[in-house]
């Protein structure tokens, strides 16, 4: 009898499988993304104006060791041993540093937020004077226009003339 167990029957059964095609194997073709070149990614760029967020307190160490001693080409794996090797009373004076440059941040971050909020008021202001003039504008250049042949004109001169006609009929009756 058999005592073959599932994974056993299933390896068999696959292997049959691929002994029975008669077709050669084609290669894959290449999907279309790794047939493209690869492009580097191009950085956002950010409008003048924007904050940059400050300096972790790590970023500032290196900062500080690289401005002590510039002659030596500090690797980042040189740098990260040193700041993990630093003693937590030395490594509390750049989280501090960091804590008072993140304080300043969100105070002028909250600054510039708040003049933009002024600054988007005024200009939406503005869009809302511009539509108001430029449909008074419309109104009172259709009234202004008196040549007579355009349309406008001449359902005016029309109106006018009934007007006229009927003001004319109320003098007369008076």
């Amino acid at each position: 009898m058999n005592n073959k167990s599932p994974k056993e029957k299933k390896a068999k059964s696959k292997s049959l499988k691929k002994s029975k095609s008669s077709e050669p194997e084609k290669p894959k073709e290449k999907s279309v993304k790794a047939k493209k070149e690869k492009q580097p990614k191009q950085k956002k760029e950010k409008p003048e104006g924007e904050l940059k967020r400050p300096q972790t307190a790590y970023f500032l160490f290196c900062a500080d060791k690289r401005a002590e001693n510039k002659e030596k080409k500090w690797t980042a794996k040189e740098l990260s041993e040193l700041y993990k090797n630093l003693p937590e009373s030395e490594k509390e004076v750049y989280k501090k540093k960091q804590q008072e440059e993140m304080k300043a941040y969100e105070k002028e971050k909250a600054s510039l937020k708040e003049k933009g909020s002024e600054e988007e008021d005024k200009k939406e202001n503005k869009k809302k004077k511009a539509k108001t003039s430029k449909a008074d504008m419309k109104k009172n250049s259709k009234k202004a226009c008196n040549c007579g042949k355009c349309d406008e004109c001449k359902k005016n001169n029309k109106k006018n003339a009934t007007n006229d006609a009927d003001d004319d009929d109320d003098d007369d009756e008076e």
